[in-house]
C-alpha cells in the first residue's frame, strides 16, 4: 500500500506539473500540501517536483514583502536555506554556514555589517519600549523591519505579525506559524518574553524537559475595574479558552489583591494557542495590549 501511494503521489505530481498555467493557478493538491508532506517525509529539495516547490517559494516571498500572494501561506514549509535567502539573500549562505557550524557568535556579526534593518531581540528586551514599539507595527516596522532570535538549533523571526521558524533538527522552516506544535520547549523559551512585551504584567518561566510552567503577576492597581459578575464571566471565557488548548492552569488572588496565574504548557501546543492564551490574559488589564498574530485569513 506503500508503494502503492508512493507511486500515485509521484503520477499526480508529474501531471500536475505538465501542465503549468494550470499548477501555478490550479494546484492538484490544495495549497500544495503534497510539497510539505514530502518535506516532513525527509525528502531532498531534488526529490521534489521543483516547478511546483518554486511556486511554494515564490508565494511564501511574496507574502513576506506584502504583495498579492495566491494564497496566505500558513504552516507552509520550505527548506532552511530558501527561509535565509529569503530574509537575509547577501549573507544568507555565511548566515546557514555559521549556524551548521555552531559558530553562533558570528550570526550577529553578519548580520549587524549589513543594512538589513533586522533587530536581535534579546539586546533589545530589557530596554523599555523598543520592542514594544516594534511590535505595534511603528515605522521601524513600516520600513521592512523584523525581530529576530537564535539558539543552536533553531533561529525565529516575527514580522508583520507572523512568526518564522527554522529548525535545524528537523531541516525545514515554518512560515507563517499558527497551528504547528511548539517544541522543542526550546522554541517557547525564545518566544514567550517577545509575548510578554506586548502585554504589560510580570511573568516568569519554569521550565523542564516536558513542559514550561508561565508564572504570572498583574497587580491590583493595572487590573481592570469590573464587577464581581463581570469578572465571573471574564474568568469563565479564560477557563474555557485554556481547557481548548489543554493548559493546566490556576487563578487566585494574593493577600495584596494582585491576580497570580500559573499555566503549565506541554510541548503540543500550538502558537495560536499561546497567542490566546497571552491575549485572554492581557484582556484583564487596563493598558494596551498587542496581538502578536495575524487572524487566520484563508484565500
Amino acid at each position: 500500500m506503500m508503494g502503492y501511494l508512493i507511486e500515485f503521489i509521484k503520477n499526480l505530481c508529474s501531471e500536475c506539473q505538465s501542465d503549468r498555467m494550470a499548477c501555478v493557478l490550479s494546484p492538484k493538491c490544495r495549497r500544495r500540501y503534497l510539497i510539505k508532506t514530502r518535506i516532513l517525509t525527509g525528502s531532498s529539495v531534488e526529490e521534489l517536483p521543483r516547478f511546483c516547490y518554486n511556486q511554494v517559494l515564490s508565494n511564501v516571498q511574496r507574502f513576506k514583502d506584502r504583495k498579492t500572494a495566491l494564497y496566505t501561506p500558513i504552516d507552509d514549509f520550505i527548506y532552511i536555506e530558501d527561509f535565509f535567502e529569503a530574509f537575509f539573500p547577501k549573507i544568507s549562505k555565511k548566515l546557514y554556514t555559521a549556524m551548521i557550524e555552531g559558530k553562533l557568535n558570528d550570526v550577529q556579526n553578519i548580520i549587524n555589517k549589513t543594512k538589513i534593518p533586522a533587530i536581535y531581540s534579546k539586546k533589545y528586551m530589557n530596554k523599555s519600549g523598543i520592542i514594544r514599539n516594534i511590535l505595534k507595527l511603528d515605522k521601524m516596522i513600516a520600513t521592512g523591519s523584523f525581530i529576530y532570535d537564535f539558539c543552536k538549533n533553531l533561529f525565529v523571526i516575527w514580522k508583520d505579525k507572523n512568526f518564522w521558524i527554522a529548525d535545524f533538527q528537523k531541516g525545514y522552516a515554518i512560515c507563517n506559524a499558527h497551528k504547528s506544535e511548539i517544541n522543542p520547549t526550546e522554541l517557547l523559551r525564545m518566544i514567550i518574553p517577545l509575548y510578554a512585551q506586548g502585554k504589560n504584567f510580570n511573568f516568569s518561566l519554569e521550565t523542564n524537559e516536558d513542559n514550561i510552567t508561565i508564572s504570572i503577576l498583574i497587580s491590583k492597581k493595572k487590573l481592570k475595574k469590573l464587577e464581581k459578575e463581570i469578572w465571573k464571566q471574564k474568568f469563565d471565557e479564560i477557563t474555557t479558552t485554556f481547557q481548548r488548548a489543554r493548559f493546566k492552569f490556576n487563578f487566585k488572588f494574593n493577600l495584596e489583591d494582585d491576580l497570580e496565574i500559573s499555566v503549565e504548557v506541554g510541548d503540543n501546543s500550538a502558537f495560536d494557542d499561546i497567542n490566546s492564551l497571552f491575549n485572554k490574559v492581557g484582556s484583564l488589564t487596563e493598558s494596551e495590549n498587542i496581538n502578536l498574530l495575524n487572524e487566520i485569513k484563508e484565500r
